[in-house]
Parts: C-alpha cells; sequence; structure tokens
C-alpha cells in the first residue's frame, strides 16, 4: 500500500500542477528572487513582461496559501477551476496590465508578516517609476499591503488604486497615511452570507463602503476579478 501524502505536501503538489499548466500556457512566468535576509530562494509568478508594462498590481495572498491558487479551502474540495490564479493572470494580460503575485509563504507560512512585507518591497521596488501601480490584498495579505502603505508612503503618490478582497485586519492597524487613498480609490469586496465576513468587518473598522458577492471567503478573489479589472480601467486609461 502506498504511503499516504500529508496533506500539506498534498496541497503543494495540487498547486505546483496548477501553476506549471499556467506556466506551459504562457499565461505566467516564474522568477527566483533571492530573500537577502536568508540567502535562500523563493519564486514569484507574474503576467509575461509584467514590469514593462504602464501598469502594474502586486498582489498579496493569505496565509498560507502558495502563489497559484488563492484558496486551500476551495484546493481541498477539488475546486481547482475556482481557487486558480490563471484567470486573473489572463484578465490583466488582456488588458495590457501586468500583474505579479508575490509568494510569502514559499519558504515557510509566515503568520507574523515578514515575509510578505519584505517581498511586497522588493517586488514594488521594481515598477518603473513611469509606471502606475496598484496593490491587491486578500485575506490575511490584504492588513499587509495597509501595512505595507503606512510604513511606505512614497508608494501612495504612485497608486492607481487598492483593491482589498474580504482582508483579515489585524488588531492595531494605522490607516491615517493611507486614508485619502481609501476615500478615493479603493475597492473592498466583502463576501456575502457568512456570520463573520471579513470584509464587512473590514469596512465597519475602515469607514469605507464594500461590494458584496454571495458566498464564502474563498470565493471572493474569483467572483470579484471583473469589478477588479472594472476598477483598475477607471484608473489607469
Amino acid at each position: 500500500m502506498a504511503e499516504a501524502i500529508p496533506e500539506e505536501a498534498r496541497l503543494r503538489q495540487m498547486t505546483d500542477a496548477i501553476v506549471e499548466k499556467m506556466l506551459a500556457a504562457g499565461v505566467a512566468q516564474k522568477t527566483f528572487v533571492t530573500d537577502e535576509r536568508n540567502g535562500e530562494d523563493y519564486w514569484i509568478l507574474s503576467t509575461p513582461r509584467a514590469f514593462e508594462k504602464r501598469f502594474i498590481a502586486v498582489a498579496s495572498l493569505g496565509y498560507p496559501e502558495q502563489v497559484g491558487v488563492w484558496s486551500n479551502t476551495l484546493l481541498r474540495q477539488g475546486q481547482e477551476d475556482a481557487t486558480s490564479m490563471e484567470s486573473h493572470f489572463r484578465r490583466f494580460a488582456e488588458h495590457d496590465f501586468g500583474l505579479v503575485a508575490i509568494n510569502p509563504n514559499f519558504l515557510a507560512p509566515d503568520t507574523e508578516g515578514s515575509s510578505f512585507l519584505y517581498q511586497l518591497d522588493k517586488a514594488v521596488s521594481q515598477i518603473p517609476p513611469q509606471s502606475k501601480c496598484g496593490l491587491i490584498g486578500f485575506s490575511m495579505g490584504g492588513g499587509m499591503v495597509l501595512r505595507f502603505m503606512d510604513e511606505h508612503p512614497a508608494i501612495l503618490e504612485r497608486m492607481a488604486g487598492l483593491v482589498l478582497i474580504d482582508p483579515t485586519l489585524p488588531g492595531r492597524l494605522r490607516i491615517g497615511k493611507v486614508r485619502p487613498l481609501l476615500d478615493r480609490d479603493t475597492l473592498l469586496i466583502a463576501s456575502e452570507g457568512e456570520q463573520h465576513s471579513p470584509g464587512k468587518m473590514a469596512s465597519a473598522i475602515l469607514g469605507i463602503p464594500a461590494v458584496s458577492f454571495s458566498g464564502i471567503h474563498g470565493q471572493m478573489p474569483s467572483k470579484a476579478l471583473e469589478s477588479i479589472i472594472e476598477f483598475y480601467q477607471e484608473r489607469v486609461s
């Protein structure tokens, strides 16, 4: 009898298969980056020639997902199409937008957010000065992009818009520097029908309205894709 594969390893294998499909189709490219804090390499996904575009969005996923899928919950349920990031890479490329997805949980699950912030900084620093940028944060990644902008306020001058998808926000949240962006150029997506919708709680905490979609937390990135594209189209055109 074959030895059972541990759950974490099984999910990683399934994610790897989704990523390989995206790479084979030319939808995304994998770039290795050295984490200068420990000398180890991690990799990110991007649309082809992402950093050459006039607009580049950097996406931060949740915990403990690997880049390539939005939700391990849906992956466990066999809903690969619903959780794959392929549709986002395709739609951003169709509009000649760059999309870069960081991979903070690749080397180790990042419960504190240090790798989220480090990889966000590395990715944003590659965006050329003539290009506009956007940040997309899902689940824990939503709280991380807010923290990142508060700690790196210079990025706010270059932001075309912020997208928060059912963000889970930390207890201590500083948004003073980000307030104008929240009030003017933020799209907040909330799950509808959950007892404790992270997006709805974030709406109350941040004091901004949310656009709601029916379904559970993990479904929101795919359900909100067209709204995200429209949001950035309006701000980049």
